[in-house]
């Protein structure tokens, strides 16, 4: 991938961009970076589509805005600046982890702008339940609120990040991980963008749902999720029933939190067949 910066609305977006066609974009999650997109970027790019991959605000130093938020509103309106900046009224946005929160709350925003929304390991907020272990699964999110958070994940060599894909991916084991874990943890070895990263966490309120998270978007879901990933099956399947025709689930048997990596060729093949079903793109400039 070759990444150039560009800006919005004082918002410095460092993204790859390729192809031509109807947009796409594709946003990482946590602890991730935009590499993690290569193989499906490119199938895009082969199959039409201008293809436009991300740094999510703070993973990388040039997009770092002093005093700017990570709460929902504001990196769903991230996402939105993103749109303005490659010239796109209009694109299907595709999100994993911290991606897909974006992404939804962009949808919640402005669903006009959003042809289709795929999630990757994250059900709707609207649909979670609260119980002793949910909460268990994701008490990461506890602690990265807590001061000492960069402290924890830097210590032995980023130990804290080797944990967490053991944890919310146990069965994925080879290069491809090895590399997307290395990846992620050179991303975040300044201080810098690791409190970048970190304040995605600690701007999330926990005690009451945001109000762009309080539904799901009305445009038409893929919702990705795997049988070994920290949130319920029935979660996936629950928001995607709340979306709009053609929306629908895929869980995929065996994978975790990565499903888009671990199971890279079904992902590739399921998304385009999604694709295919939403409606045409009105024309306009940059593609749609």
């Amino acid at each position: 991938m070759e990444f150039q910066t560009i800006s919005s609305a004082g918002q410095n977006y460092v993204v790859s961009i390729a192809g031509d066609g109807p947009n796409i974009v594709l946003l990482h999650g946590f602890p991730d970076t935009p590499y993690s997109w290569s193989e499906i970027a490119a199938a895009l790019v082969q199959a039409g589509w201008r293809v436009s991959v991300p740094w999510l605000r703070g993973y990388h130093p040039d997009t770092l805005v002093p005093g700017r938020r990570y709460d929902p509103e504001t990196i769903g309106r991230d996402a939105l600046g993103l749109l303005d900046a490659i010239g796109a009224s209009q694109a299907v946005l595709v999100g994993h982890d911290w991606g897909a929160l974006a992404a939804y709350s962009a949808a919640s925003l402005a669903p006009e702008r959003v042809r289709a929304l795929v999630a990757f390991a994250i059900p709707h907020p609207s649909v979670l339940t609260r119980s002793p272990a949910a909460l268990w699964a994701v008490r990461h999110f506890f602690l990265l609120k807590l001061p000492w958070a960069p402290q924890v994940c830097r210590r032995n060599d980023f130990t804290y990040l080797d944990r967490l894909y053991r944890r919310w991916a146990p069965s994925w084991s080879g290069q491809a991980r090895d590399q997307t874990l290395g990846a992620a943890k050179r991303a975040l070895f300044s201080p810098a963008t690791l409190e970048g990263a970190i304040s995605y966490y600690r701007d999330l309120p926990l005690g009451r749902q945001p109000a762009v998270l309080a539904h799901v978007p009305q445009v038409a879901g893929l919702i990705v999720g795997g049988t070994e990933d920290l949130a319920d099956p029935e979660l996936f399947e629950r928001t995607a029933e709340l979306m709009p025709s053609p929306s629908r689930a895929l869980v995929l048997d065996g994978a975790g939190h990565w499903p888009h990596r671990e199971r890279e060729s079904v992902v590739a093949g399921e998304l385009q067949q999604f694709l295919a079903q939403i409606p045409s793109a009105p024309t306009h400039a940059g593609g749609g």
